[in-house]
């Protein structure tokens, strides 16, 4: 298993799009000298329909996240003025809602996971809990988006360095139904 394609919040291996829903989804470039701009958050109108697309042709899509808020922090010169001029030097901060990017539907259910596993989670000593809560009985249907919690502590580096291993032993699990290409 290689991974076909890493950007940002993103890596594709096989038919599975991966996303962390973190803070990777708000993008920067650099300006002129050291200043940086915020362009936009991930995914845009292309990166949405690409996507989308994976999806209608079968791949599934597993989203990841850690529960954090998706903040950041930058000047009032570093972001466009949406809700009028920001003063020079003022700290601003940025934030996006998990699961924003996705439809209404499956934003929901990504949500209610999200707060049944935050409240079993908090019934829990933190050694007690596992290092990744998968949703469902069959995550990686064909065209299905599946959501994944990481436990405190569990990184997203350490996630990326053992996803290979994590996946393959997914797909050798017999109650999981992974689609064959």
């Amino acid at each position: 298993m290689i991974g076909a394609l890493r950007a940002g919040p993103l890596t594709v291996i096989d038919d599975l799009a991966i996303v962390f829903d973190d803070d990777s989804r708000i993008r920067w470039s650099r300006g002129q000298g050291d200043r940086w701009l915020l362009v936009e958050s991930w995914p845009n109108t292309e990166e949405r329909a690409a996507v989308d697309q994976h999806l209608e042709g079968g791949g599934c899509m597993l989203v990841l996240t850690d529960a954090q808020p998706i903040t950041t922090y930058a000047l009032g010169d570093e972001v466009p003025a949406a809700d009028g001029p920001v003063a020079e030097g003022e700290v601003v901060e940025l934030s996006l809602p998990h699961f924003d990017w996705l439809p209404d539907v499956i934003r929901a259910r990504g949500e209610a996971f999200l707060r049944a596993q935050q409240e079993r989670f908090a019934a829990l000593p933190a050694l007690l809990r596992p290092p990744v809560v998968l949703e469902g009985d069959e995550p990686f249907s064909a065209g299905k988006v599946s959501f994944a919690l990481l436990s405190a502590g569990v990184t997203r580096a350490r996630l990326e360095r053992e996803l290979t291993e994590y996946l393959a032993y997914l797909r050798s699990t017999d109650d999981i139904t992974w689609r064959t290409a």
